[in-house]
């Protein structure tokens, strides 16, 4: 879960989130170097960020792995794309009640090529949501 201290990641942040997101596998710091070769961070800076993450519950320790001579923690996120997108949404004081305003904006967003398939989406989850509702 995300932490309430901290809603918000800096662009950073979320250029490392967008690397594990895509990744979908543990990696370390030095493969999060390997695969952020074109960006100008350097071994600190990354430490620096996976311990922001890790503070604000975005990532996880999910192992460790030797390199070398040393070994090294393997991060994972503790978050999805969608679960950080919801908070921001909700962090911008869009409550319960204009969630569905929202998932229709987003529709509309998404454009007439993509609307038949999400609304169809949205139908199987809201049956998901009402069978979940009748076992509890």
């Amino acid at each position: 879960m995300i932490s309430k201290k901290s809603k918000y990641l800096t662009n950073s942040e979320e250029d490392l989130m967008e690397i594990f997101w895509e990744c979908k596998e543990p990696l370390t710091s030095v493969e999060i170097l390997d695969i952020s070769a074109d960006r100008s961070w350097n071994g600190n800076y990354v430490h620096i960020m996976l311990r922001s993450l890790l503070k604000k519950g975005m990532i996880k320790v999910c192992g460790t792995v030797q390199c070398g001579t040393q070994y090294a923690r393997q991060f994972t996120p503790a978050v999805t794309r969608e679960q950080y997108a919801a908070k921001l949404v909700m962090s911008k004081g869009i409550g319960s009640s204009e969630i569905a305003a929202v998932t229709v904006a987003m529709v509309n967003e998404a454009g007439e090529q993509d609307s038949d398939a999400l609304v169809e989406q949205l139908e199987e989850i809201i049956e998901e949501l009402k069978s979940k509702e009748l076992k509890e």
